[in-house]
């Protein structure tokens, strides 16, 4: 059950460091308003660029338009190498949350070791994708 408890607690701290507004939005006088971001993979990016300038819209009673968008990968690594080490933290961490909740004893000590240790692997690989898009509120 304390395994469950921090994987609540884990989960939560998450979604509300992830609830930020449009603080990636360049504002601009001539209507053609920009997000510029990171993010780690090219869907995060799309996702959260088209979040907050749906956000910056509804604050003026309007809906955002997408004028362009470009993402580019800046990684250290090569993008498939990249790819390839991401998929496996990401699947390191998931069958070890599994253990850590479902399993007793030593198995679910060997999910948590596993589920954090997948965790770090995904954080310490950054965020290689930048995005900017343009858009305009109408």
């Amino acid at each position: 059950m304390n395994a469950a408890k921090t994987l609540i607690s884990l989960s939560l701290a998450t979604l509300l460091t992830a609830c930020a507004h449009h603080n990636n939005v360049r504002p601009s006088d001539s209507g053609e308003h920009y997000v510029k971001l990171s993010a780690q993979t090219k869907s995060e990016a799309g996702n959260e660029a088209l979040k907050q300038s749906k956000h910056f819209c509804d604050e003026q009673d309007k809906k955002a338009y997408v004028l362009n968008e470009n993402i580019t990968y800046v990684g250290s690594m090569p993008e498939e190498e990249y790819l390839q080490n991401l998929n496996i933290a990401s699947a390191v961490e998931t069958a070890g949350t599994v253990l850590w909740v479902l399993g007793e004893n030593a198995v679910d000590d060997v999910g948590a070791a596993m589920s954090i240790g997948g965790g770090i692997a995904e954080d310490s690989m950054g965020q290689p994708y930048e995005l900017v898009m343009s858009f305009t509120c109408r």
